[in-house]
């Protein structure tokens, strides 16, 4: 191309030199009669500067030349051509004077351009004297410089558009193009039968179809003449002439203004190309594609962009379309002139309604347009327009179809253009004028128009028209696909790249997508960001958009989602068009059950996961949120700016769930479901707890964990000293949303779904499906029943009581109850890790009655199911001295057996004394004792229960019952053990005897200070050095006769018959006499009393065996068992029979009763027949 460019400029200066510098400036002579092209060998062989001949031939007269028959009396204009008709611009083969006669032809004297007096003061002072000789040279003097053609006076520049419209219209050109371009003229034969002056321009206009090199040289030379003006290009004036007259863009007339106007009239013409008639708007294209070859053949481009050729394109070699595409890669440059600048885009907006203006992309991708039928528009009719061309190349290279390497630059280079100046874009101008006006008139530095109009269209100020435009430009110059298609986004992210994208391979949309998931990254500009969620504003409207989707994902929308064949339809109203498609993918991928034939391809899955976490990036990605939920946002979200914070729309319109519009709240669900099931799709959870995800969780990282169980994790260490504050919010922030519908938690909606809709179908809220489920498992577990929920369910449930137990902010519904008690006793605790909830408790005789009974119910489902602050405390000592995976009854047995290990924890240990204290309030917070007495408390207990609310704790009277029944062994064996344990509990810690520390406080508080102190709300608080230090007080001021209330003298008798029964059951004995239960009772099997028994037969034997501290331990312990026997006799006979029965000193006890009836009997027999004596004449009857 570029030889065949050199020898186009080599033979237009040889017709610039010779043939002007030869011909006359009023026209030429017709060819002789005969064969007049074999006279002219220069002529024959397309070279019209060889005129070496023409003297040979007779000259047109000298009046027709330079007679008053030529020239308007006047002005002396010469007027060679009048049409007859209406058309008076010279077409008609005939001339004509000025008065309308045919003229004489004589042979002239030969005039050059610089004698003529129109032109002669002109050429003095614009050309050079070398070239006066040379018309052609004059020509391009007076007319290569805008300044200077502007400067020419009224007659010289008619006198010139005269001698060039002649030029065209003499015979010895036209016949010498017949013969020259006689092949040509068979295959086109458009422009065989043509009236004289027409042959020539049609050939330019079908240049394309031209074959014969010399013909195509000799029509490059006469390019530049028909070119200088519009009335000289085939049809078109016959095709604009109503639209110019219309438009207001020229006039129609020959005169001078015409004439000097004419440059503009195309230009005008193209301006108002919308306007314009479809025959007119062809004609001003075809102008336009003839002129792409050379920059010279646009006169008002060439003089705008002189200068700026000279300074941008120097070292560019004219011809082929080249110095075109050097200035449309400078269009940006600040060193451009506006007014270079401006003719270009008008240019570029020709090249969008017609790709073939664009010479060198055109000639480029020829042949891969014309293999893939790229022209072909609706209908089947030709359809050039820049879109249609380039989305159909580049629907071919998506479909992997091969396109040209040099073609794929050309639409490069033409894909930046399209992005650099929306000026170049009409559709842009057209539906986006106002909108420009309105909000981009003042574009900052560095940016553009068009990312302008897209920050404003995130921001649904843009009109539906401008929207749709921007749309249609994105896809057309299909940014995603190469990042440095726009160079704006270019410049913005370029450090961005460098820090965090370096190692990416550049195409292939791989920088985009690089870019996107470092959106949080620390490195990332907020000029990157800007521009980068400009673009992804658009991507997430169109599955085309996304290069990645579509190669991906282009198969399976088509099978699933009737998506249509091609990616380049620009007005296709099938679903795939903007959102529906990637929603149809979407919901295919979250359908379960489905068969292989329906499911979408792993790939492609991988895809839309990435759409859908660069969706949550920024609410306004999501154009569903952005449609569904604009009332919403501007009702609920609009007053706090933290809102607009990446997420923060998303997570306002989370908190305020409830009180949604139907459309936007199940949007919300779904969005909130989907973020449960994939952490990264809440992005501001991850951009807080990245850092600590792989601080605490990097083992499930290493493993490849679902997202959940990594969520698991981060809830697990939310109350770590080390924990992030903003992660700990978030994590928060997630299981608050999870309460509001049971199926925002993926884990617990799949283990639980079948239970749910079997048992609490008609509950709508997690806290309330919790609840229900909760009430099922509890019930089952205390009644010894199979469990209705199943095992899966069961570990989650009590996963999600945990977690409600943690923080009083995932209980709502106890928030809500006990609102008025937490801000009076606890207002001043800190949320999280349990702490109001524990504060409750230890204010619960004080709390209201709704709250009360509430909190009971939560502490049942503690017992039953699962206790945080019991499992929070003793993690480590769950994890050494217990099976992880027992239930949570049957872990707190565990820690109680060894919380008085050396070594165990205190902290634990308070929590569990905590929950043995609760325990004893109620038997039903105890699920062993309830199990293993239910029969006992129904025998024995049965109207305790019944005169009790079912939903408020026992405050211990029903265990004081069963220990009554205790002490003389009534309960049955599995009753006796857990009850054994509850009065050893007592012993130990008066807090675990309810009744007795009621009865008795008056008493504990004067008379065993020393045991106890005072806490908060007038508590009794036990010190711990001290066990069973306030029961051992009490007895103590029992045996010495110092309890004056009758109730607590009661209950302190009875806790001394209930440790008479075993040993295990009295701490300070069993301390004491530890060692001589080893020494002396080893070989006897414990419980049931028989260490007690065994002592006791040695305190009575030989009280020497036993040290001192057990043997005066243990005769205390009888002599206030025998007090104790006194003051609280028995009821009835059968408790004295098991009393006595069952006692360790029965035998004992036996022998005093037998003495004691014998001697009332033998004593009875004789104070009888004293008492009873008759008279002996009585007797005698």
């Amino acid at each position: 191309m570029a030889a065949y460019g050199r020898r186009v400029v080599y033979f237009s200066t040889i017709l610039f030199v010779l043939f002007y510098a030869q011909t006359n400036v009023q026209g030429l002579p017709p060819f002789p009669k005969g064969d007049t092209v074999n006279n002219f060998h220069g002529l024959k062989n397309g070279n019209p500067d060889d005129v070496s001949e023409l003297h040979k031939f007779p000259q047109k007269s000298k009046d027709h030349f330079a007679g008053k028959n030529n020239f308007h009396p006047n002005n002396k204009i010469p007027r060679f051509y009048a049409p007859p008709g209406e058309n008076k611009l010279g077409i008609n083969n005939k001339p004509v004077d000025h008065l309308g006669q045919q003229p004489q032809f004589r042979s002239p004297k030969p005039i050059k351009i610089a004698d003529s007096p129109e032109c002669a003061e002109d050429v003095q002072r614009f050309c050079s004297r070398g070239i006066r000789g040379n018309n052609f040279a004059i020509l391009n003097c007076l007319q290569s410089d805008l300044k200077t053609d502007e400067e020419l006076n009224v007659q010289c520049h008619h006198f010139l558009w005269s001698y060039k419209m002649n030029l065209t219209k003499d015979i010895r050109f036209e016949s010498a193009s017949r013969e020259v371009c006689k092949q040509d003229l068979i295959q086109i034969s458009e422009c065989t039968n043509l009236e004289k002056g027409q042959v020539i321009p049609c050939l330019i206009e079908n240049f394309e179809n031209v074959t014969n090199k010399n013909c195509q040289q000799f029509l490059h030379k006469m390019a530049p003449i028909v070119f200088s003006d519009y009335r000289l290009v085939y049809n078109f004036l016959t095709n604009c002439h109503t639209d110019i007259g219309r438009t207001q863009c020229g006039r129609l007339d020959s005169d001078m203004e015409a004439a000097h106007s004419q440059g503009s009239t195309l230009q005008c013409l193209a301006d108002k190309m919308r306007s314009l008639s479809n025959q007119c708007k062809l004609q001003v294209l075809r102008v336009y594609e003839l002129q792409s070859d050379d920059y010279h053949m646009d006169r008002p481009l060439y003089y705008a962009c002189r200068d700026d050729r000279e300074r941008l394109c120097q070292a560019t070699t004219s011809g082929n379309g080249k110095i075109f595409e050097c200035l449309f890669k400078h269009i940006a440059d600040k060193l451009m002139s506006s007014q270079c600048r401006e003719k270009l885009e008008l240019r570029q907006r020709l090249i969008a309604e017609d790709v073939k203006v664009d010479k060198s992309f055109f000639m480029t991708c020829r042949e891969d347009i014309m293999k893939y039928h790229c022209l072909e528009g609706a209908d089947h009719h030709e359809d050039t327009r820049r879109a249609t061309v380039l989305l159909c190349l580049e629907d071919k290279v998506k479909n992997d179809q091969p396109v040209d390497g040099e073609c794929l630059g050309e639409m490069r280079e033409l894909r930046r253009t399209i992005m650099e100046d929306y000026n170049v874009s009409p559709d842009i101008v057209a539906k986006c004028g106002h909108d420009i006006e309105s909000y981009c008139a003042k574009v900052n530095p560095g940016d553009s128009t068009l990312h302008c109009l897209m920050s404003h269209a995130r921001s649904g100020e843009l009109s539906s028209e401008c929207r749709a435009q921007l749309e249609a430009l994105l896809k057309e110059a299909d940014v995603d696909q190469d990042f440095t298609i726009d160079r704006t986004l270019q410049k913005a992210c370029q450090d961005v790249v460098g820090s965090l994208c370096g190692h990416i391979h550049p195409g292939d949309s791989r920088i985009i997508n690089c870019l996107m998931e470092n959106l949080d990254n620390d490195d990332m500009t907020d000029r990157c960001e800007k521009h980068l969620l400009n673009i992804q504003f658009f991507f997430m409207r169109d599955f085309k958009l996304d290069h990645h989707l579509y190669k991906s994902c282009r198969k399976d929308a088509r099978k699933l989602c009737s998506a249509g064949e091609n990616w380049h339809q620009l007005n296709d109203h099938t679903p795939e068009q903007g959102p529906l498609v990637f929603a149809c993918l979407h919901h295919h991928i979250k359908r379960t059950g489905g068969n292989k034939q329906n499911s979408v391809s792993r790939a492609c899955k991988q895809e839309v996961r990435r759409v859908m976490k660069a969706r949550a990036k920024d609410v306004k990605l999501n154009f569903e949120i952005q449609e569904l939920c604009h009332s919403d946002l501007a009702v609920h979200c609009s007053d706090d700016k933290s809102d607009f914070e990446k997420g923060g729309e998303l997570e306002c319109l989370q908190t305020v769930y409830d009180e949604l519009q139907p459309a936007c709240k199940k949007l919300i669900a779904n969005i909130t479901e989907e973020e449960d099931e994939d952490l990264e799709l809440d992005n501001i959870l991850m951009k807080a707890c990245t850092p600590m995800i792989k601080k605490f969780c990097n083992d499930l990282l290493d493993q490849d964990a679902d997202p959940p169980e990594v969520l698991d994790c981060l809830i697990e260490h939310k109350l770590n000293h080390d924990m992030n504050p903003k992660c700990a919010a978030g994590v928060e922030h997630h299981q608050l949303i999870s309460l509001k519908e049971f199926r925002f938690n993926h884990k617990f909606k799949q283990a639980c779904q079948k239970s749910v809709m079997r048992f609490c179908k008609d509950k709508n809220t997690k806290y309330e499906v919790v609840t229900c489920l909760s009430s099922h498992v509890r019930n089952d577990t205390l009644l010894d029943k199979d469990h209705r929920i199943e095992k899966a369910c069961r570990r989650q449930l009590r996963v999600e009581v945990l977690r409600r137990g943690e923080s009083i902010n995932l209980d709502p519904e106890l928030k809500g109850k006990c609102s008025e008690d937490i801000q009076k006793y606890c207002g001043h605790v800190t949320p999280g890790n349990a702490a109001v909830l524990e504060c409750l408790k230890s204010h619960q005789r004080n709390l209201n009655n709704v709250c009360h009974k509430l909190l009971f119910k939560r502490e049942k489902d503690e017992f039953a199911i699962g206790d945080y602050g019991l499992l929070s405390a003793c993690k480590r000592m769950i994890e050494e001295h217990c099976d992880q995976t027992q239930d949570e009854p049957e872990i707190l047995e565990c820690l109680k057996k060894h919380k008085n290990d050396h070594l165990f924890d205190s902290k634990c240990r308070q929590v569990i004394l905590r929950r043995q204290v609760l325990q004893s309030h109620d038997y039903r917070l105890n699920p062993s004792l309830k199990k293993a007495c239910e029969m006992d408390i129904g025998k024995f207990c049965a109207v305790v229960v019944d005169n009790n609310k079912n939903d408020i704790e026992l405050e211990g009277k029903v265990i004081s019952c069963l220990k009554k029944q205790f002490a003389v062994r009534r309960l049955t064996l599995e009753c006796t053990a857990e009850i054994s344990q509850a009065v050893e509990a007592g012993a130990e810690d008066i807090r675990m005897a309810p009744v007795l520390q009621a009865v008795c406080k008056w008493e504990i508080k004067k008379l065993c200070s020393d045991e106890m102190y005072e806490g908060r709300d007038n508590e009794l608080e036990m010190k711990d050095a001290h066990v069973g230090g306030v029961a051992e007080c009490l007895k103590t001021m029992f045996y010495s006769k110092k309890l004056t209330n009758k109730k607590c003298i009661s209950e302190v008798a009875a806790l001394i018959q209930e440790e008479e029964i075993d040993i295990n059951v009295d701490p300070i004995l069993k301390h004491s006499c530890m060692k001589d239960i080893y020494k002396l009772c080893k070989e006897i099997n414990p419980g049931e009393g028989r260490h007690m028994s065994c002592l006791l037969s040695v305190l009575e034997q030989d009280p020497s065996q036993l040290t001192k501290d057990c043997r005066k331990k243990l005769s205390l312990r009888r002599e206030m068992w025998e007090y104790a026997a006194q003051v609280a006799p028995l009821e009835n006979f059968s408790e004295l029979y098991t009393q006595i029965s069952q006692s360790p000193a029965k035998m004992y006890l036996l022998s005093i009763i037998s003495v004691v009836i014998c001697i009332i009997f033998i004593v009875g027999l004789g104070c009888g027949r004293v008492t009873k004596r008759v008279r002996k004449e009585l007797k005698n009857k």
